[in-house]
């Protein structure tokens, strides 16, 4: 819980750092870290973008298995125990990712506003940090109000007995999880659209995505569920289809007469 709470005071560090470094005057030369010879110096950029994506991996990797287990276990209607173990484990892998993601990010804003204070114009970096704060809040939702009342008997099938509303919160999140992990990992990779589109339409891409992530996965839900009763329906106990005769015991019609 540790990493969870970390996770949750890191957007406020964001700010108070905007606040501090925002109206410093660029430097003449990068940030940058000597190393010993005869290894020329680093910048300080590229150690930050190492980390970054290091933090992406765990998450972005992680976020990814957790989505694959979670289609397993609609398909199949349940998961072997020991996958609890590994969903929990997973998710403190996906927490450290996030706040790597944070400590590099909040070092990419230091660096800027040292740098190049003109890059905290483009708007395509304020949808990135929006859509990285909604995961982290996210990811506290999870991991309080939904792992623990999912995780209880993944023999079962998946959202048995859980009700209406835990239900809801777990597909929104899942869907808000899935699709924000990648639309940061899109506004990280696409440089084509830096100063270009606009911070409104880059989070309406985005909400578009969660929204359509949601009613997918309660579509899927619903049909994989119904599948699943059909299936556990086909499926009769031995104990109650009906016995078989042994082939000596048959008598023929004819015989019988005779």
């Amino acid at each position: 819980m540790s990493g969870l709470r970390a996770s949750l005071v890191l957007p406020i560090g964001a700010s108070l750092l905007l606040g501090l470094l925002g109206a410093s005057p660029a430097l003449a030369e990068p940030l940058t870290l000597a190393l010993p010879g005869p290894l020329p110096p680093v910048r300080v950029l590229t150690l930050l973008v190492g980390l970054h994506l290091v933090g992406l991996c765990f998450g972005l990797g992680g976020a990814t298995m957790l989505d694959f287990w979670i289609l397993r276990w609609m398909r199949w209607g349940s998961l072997p125990p020991e996958i609890a173990r590994i969903f929990l484990f997973v998710s403190k892998v996906c927490t450290v990712g996030i706040v790597l993601l944070w400590l590099s990010g909040l070092g990419f804003l230091a660096v800027y506003a040292a740098e190049s204070p003109e890059k905290f114009q483009n708007p395509k970096l304020w949808a990135k940090i929006t859509v990285v704060v909604v995961l982290t809040l996210n990811g506290l939702i999870i991991h309080s109000a939904v792992l623990p009342g999912i995780l209880r008997d993944v023999g079962r099938p998946m959202l048995d007995g859980i009700s209406g509303a835990r239900t809801g919160i777990f597909l929104v999140s899942g869907a808000v999880s899935g699709v924000s992990w990648y639309t940061a990992f899109v506004l990280g990779l696409m440089r084509e659209l830096n100063n270009v589109v606009a911070y409104g339409t880059l989070i309406g891409l985005w909400l578009t995505g969660v929204a359509a992530g949601s009613v997918g996965a309660y579509t899927l839900w619903l049909h994989l569920r119904e599948w699943s009763a059909l299936r556990r329906g086909r499926a009769v106990p031995a104990a109650s289809r009906p016995a078989r005769i042994p082939a000596s015991q048959f008598v023929r019609v004819g015989a019988a007469r005779a």
